[in-house]
């Protein structure tokens, strides 16, 4: 029954059929327009990808098309084999009541419901490392012989191709495996679990070595900005900093994004503090009876803080959401734990805990229900494309390009279109752009908005200004969030005493956030480089 409510969601949130946002269309391009032999290099718009899921969603593109169906499809089997495959390692974790506990988080958390219906990786990641954990917990359940070491081993090898975390989740695992080997003074065992760790070995090696020649030295600059949060500061400059990896588990069980349900990878749990100790606490438990699930489950999320610490992968958001079962299984081992240690004299206080315990994870699911729509630009083009009349200009801000060039091919919207440049920081370029189109009817369509929408309000003033608008397409995010959302308007701008009430120089833009200097990176990337301003001197200041 849980796990049929697990893929019920996750089937459902594919049929809601919501419009590619913005990395999933950078990335889909990828996919769509280079050749099996091209995807081996390293990837446009500061994509990266494993090789594996790189070519089976090519594989699929081409026997099946390029629709948002099609492309999310691998995703989405992924996200419900891990719904059985969690069960099957659940029953060798924990026990009891706990196990359908344990099922039910899962099924209903909501990064794992979500990213079931993306074309990303990251259910991929997920599946992976359950498998990774399911096959260690079940050769040290059946013991460990030199074919099962040897197929543990080819394992790897393969998963490594299929999801870059992997290669963390072997580390992880494998530290388990020598660290158990050395406490139980087994020789025998030692010898075959060292077939295991040297395939691990050569296959994180041969990973890590293509994933690092897959990322350009500008993109792995950019990335270390972007998520730079997810870097443990080091040296320490507060108190606070040295419990910086309890904080980042907190936020793994509640949010790593302000107003972010689903998108950060975060649970999104009520009172997740709770849940941080109760994982702790189950991990206690875990090595008290089941050392072997203690260190699998522990290990690879120290090998990311280790990482994090490093600065090499980052603690946070999306990029963990591969850990989220094993965070799960601890927090169901320690609600095991906890009520079983817990004091007769507070048995009154048993009800609130599991009430916490099962009530936060009940909340998040059905704040997050489907449908979940992000940057729903789709509809946006199928109008125009259904309304638009010989003559009529667009104008796709740059925000929205990525999106622009998946959907143009399908409506047909070939003609008479610009992709704006990106020039954040500088809202005075996006109206000189716009004084293109004086004199003529124009299309504007906008996504993923900068400054809470801040750059659309300015835009929208200015061509109510110098025009008149015919019709307004507007399709908010779910979450209610402005960058998610997707903006489409009609504008006739062939009124002569309109057009003679501004112009893009004269236009008053107020001092603030959306004039102050950007950063470097402001435009980096999946934001189309070829439509970039910083690529030569900005005209104009603001």
């Amino acid at each position: 029954m849980l796990a049929a409510v697990g893929v019920v969601l996750r089937v459902s949130q594919y049929l809601v059929n919501s419009s590619l946002w913005l990395d999933e269309a950078a990335l889909a391009r990828n996919i769509i327009d280079r050749s099996v032999a091209q995807l081996f290099r390293p990837l446009d718009y500061a994509q990266v990808a494993p090789i594996g899921f790189l070519l089976v969603e090519k594989g699929v593109s081409l026997l099946f098309g390029t629709s948002e169906y099609a492309l999310r499809a691998f995703p989405l089997a992924c996200g419900i084999a891990s719904i059985f495959l969690f069960w099957r390692l659940a029953e060798r974790v924990v026990s009891g009541w706990t196990v359908p506990f344990a099922v039910g988080l899962f099924a209903i958390a909501t990064p794992a419901v979500y990213f079931s219906s993306q074309v990303k990786q990251y259910s991929v990641d997920v599946l992976v490392s359950i498998a990774l954990l399911l096959a260690s917990t079940e050769i040290r359940r059946r013991g460990i012989t030199a074919r099962r070491a040897s197929a543990l081993g080819v394992l790897g090898l393969v998963a490594v191709w299929f999801s870059q975390p992997a290669v963390f989740v072997l580390a992880g695992i494998g530290a388990g495996f020598a660290l158990l080997a050395w406490l139980e003074r087994d020789r025998e065992a030692s010898r075959r679990v060292a077939i295991t760790l040297t395939l691990w070995a050569v296959a994180a090696g041969v990973s890590a070595f293509v994933t690092w020649r897959m990322v350009p030295p500008s993109d792995r600059a950019f990335m270390r900005v972007f998520w730079a949060e997810g870097f443990m500061p080091m040296p320490p400059h507060r108190v606070a900093d040295l419990f910086w990896i309890v904080g980042k588990l907190t936020w793994a069980f509640g949010k790593f994004g302000t107003g972010m349900t689903r998108t950060t990878g975060g649970l999104n749990y009520r009172w997740s503090f709770v849940f941080t100790l109760t994982a702790l606490a189950g991990l206690w438990g875990l090595w008290k009876r089941r050392r072997d699930a203690a260190l699998f489950l522990a290990l690879p999320i120290a090998v990311v803080a280790v990482l994090s610490v490093a600065s090499v992968y980052p603690f946070t958001a999306r990029l963990v959401a591969f850990l989220v079962p094993y965070l799960l299984l601890a927090v169901s081992a320690g609600a095991e734990f906890i009520l079983s240690v817990w004091p007769a004299r507070l048995q009154i206080l048993q009800p609130a805990a599991m009430a916490i315990l099962g009530g936060a994870p009940l909340y998040a699911a059905v704040e997050a229900l489907p449908p979940w729509r992000l940057q729903h630009v789709r509809p946006i083009f199928e109008t125009i494309a259904r309304q638009r009349q010989p003559g009529d200009a667009m104008y796709v801000h740059f925000s929205g390009g990525q999106a622009f060039y998946y959907y143009a091919p399908r409506f047909g919207l070939d003609r008479d279109v610009r992709v704006g440049a990106c020039a954040v920081g500088y809202p005075r370029n996006y109206l000189r752009e716009l004084d293109r189109f004086r004199g003529r009817r124009l299309w504007m369509v906008i996504s993923h908005a900068h400054y809470n929408g801040a750059e659309l309000e300015v835009m929208l003033q200015y061509l109510d200004t110098i025009g008149r608008r015919l019709e307004s397409l507007e399709h908010p995010a779910t979450n209610g969030r402005w960058v998610e959302g997707a903006w489409g308007y009609l504008f006739d701008l062939t009124d002569p005493k309109r057009l003679a009430a501004a112009s893009a120089d004269s236009f008053p833009i107020a001092p603030g956030p959306l004039t102050d200097p950007p950063s470097e990176w402001a435009c980096y990337g999946v934001f189309l480089p070829e439509r970039n301003i910083f690529r030569h001197a900005p005209s104009g200041g603001s």
